[in-house]
């Protein structure tokens, strides 16, 4: 008996050393394997990329497609860190790596799973997806960016489509692999999409969103007097240079941006108001319809410095951060009348030349009342009218920022709208350590607006 219970013993133990590792390959191979496959890092799905869907623009434009057996991206490195990348070698990024479920083809079916989806959908080619881009503003968006580092994004106001989300520097997806070691390491962060995933101060284009907030919440009685700098806790704020703008409107504060009417603001609102404010205009929040975007940070005060933090961030600055999609956003609540639409970059998915699905607008949601909005619109164009922003030129209503950056010089921002009398769409701009805003980001601003309208 003895030794028929070690025999047994023994047998099981085989048997479970055994089935341990055929347990292990099926929970790979078969059980978690779509999963695996699916990772943009994932360099050996073999995926056969003539089956690979295209990413089309909203006219139908290719902006990627599979040629001989190599992604091609036609609009180059003017898209190239949004859309992203896909080799062999490298495995996927961007878009191209987040959307690989829809657009990657379907292998040769090999498990009762796969046969049953190449059932429903009749074909082993992925899906075309057409994103809310417009190929020829990309590329001028781009353009406009030159040499400098920086974004520029564009919405479309009736339906919160991105229209334009360009980012610089950019990278040649032609020459990535050769590129790779050195684009990785690059400090200038060629591989993100500054437009959608960049964080940054937001300057006094911020003071659009205070404006709205103390009109909201009837905090903005005037007249407003400015001496130049406020004491705020045991610190002083100034205006650009010290300047005492004397007794002010709300609406020419913002148009000569006096710091010191928005800092007062800031203060009345508090740091848990403003912060509230911030969350309802969508800057904390990453939009589901658009991929890899990020969400912005709100200011954070020191315990016993909270009133500091409010009044810093009332200006643009403390320690809060914000995309230029964000920003584009805020404007784009002022233009339509105080509703806002979660911004779409994916319109719709096309399969064997037919729509298959679709991405919908909205749903619409009234941030500020359309009187506060329409008042702040006015204010807008002052600024662009007679105060800093007038390089935007005329048509267009918008705010300046210069943002105080810790490593380095100050970013150069505009956000507007246009038209100005009835705006269509909604523009972000930022030149990374470029100085003043109304001197360097308003011209371009002015630039991508008529270029969108047209």
């Amino acid at each position: 008996m003895l030794i028929k219970r070690r025999v047994r013993r023994l047998a099981i133990l085989l048997i479970s050393l055994y089935l341990l590792p055929v347990g292990q390959l099926w929970y790979y191979q078969v059980l978690i394997a779509p999963r695996l496959n699916e990772r943009p890092e994932n360099s050996r799905s073999h995926e056969n990329l003539e089956l690979r869907g295209r990413l089309l623009d909203r006219q139908g434009k290719v902006l990627a497609r599979t040629d001989k057996g190599r992604r091609v991206y036609p609009l180059g490195a003017a898209a190239a860190p949004l859309l992203g990348y896909v080799t062999e070698r490298l495995g996927s990024g961007g878009l191209e790596g987040e959307l690989a479920r829809s657009l990657a083809g379907r292998p040769r079916p090999r498990t009762l799973e796969q046969v049953r989806r190449l059932e429903r959908e009749k074909s082993r080619r992925g899906d075309d997806l057409v994103l809310t881009l417009k190929a020829d503003l990309q590329l001028q968006a781009f353009e406009l960016l030159g040499q400098d580092r920086g974004a520029i994004l564009v919405l479309d106001l009736p339906t919160g489509d991105i229209l334009a989300a360009a980012s610089s520097p950019g990278f040649d997806p032609a020459t990535l692999e050769k590129s790779w070691q050195r684009l990785s390491q690059d400090k200038s962060a060629p591989l993100i999409d500054r437009a959608t995933q960049g964080l940054y101060p937001p300057g006094s284009c911020f003071k659009i969103l205070t404006m709205a907030a103390a009109l909201e919440s009837s905090q903005a009685d005037g007249p407003f007097f400015c001496a130049g700098s406020l004491p705020v806790t045991g610190f002083e704020l100034s205006c650009d240079g010290a300047r005492a703008h004397g007794a002010l409107t709300l609406e020419s504060a913002l148009a000569v941006s006096c710091n010191v009417t928005f800092a007062s603001l800031g203060r009345m609102l508090g740091q848990k108001g403003l912060e509230d404010w911030i969350k309802s205009f969508g800057l904390l929040e990453a939009p589901t319809r658009v991929p890899l975007a990020a969400a912005g940070h709100a200011p954070r005060g020191r315990p016993g410095a909270e009133e500091v933090a409010a009044a810093q961030a009332a200006i643009g600055q403390a320690d809060m951060l914000v995309s230029p999609l964000g920003m584009a956003r805020v404007a784009a609540v002022i233009g339509r009348g105080g509703t806002d639409l979660p911004p779409r970059l994916l319109k719709a998915v096309s399969r064997d030349g037919r729509t298959v699905d679709t991405y919908p607008v909205g749903p619409p949601r009234q941030v500020v009342s359309a009187a506060t909005a329409a008042t702040v619109l006015q204010a807008m164009r002052a600024a662009v009218d007679r105060g800093t922003g007038g390089a935007a030129g005329a048509g267009v209503a918008g705010k300046t920022g210069t943002a105080e950056n810790p490593h380095g010089p100050p970013h150069a921002w505009f956000v507007g709208v246009a038209p100005a009398d009835a705006p269509r769409v909604a523009v972000a701009v930022i030149l990374e350590n470029k100085g003043y805003g109304g001197q360097h980001a308003a011209p371009v601003a002015g630039a991508i607006a008529r270029a969108a309208l047209r």
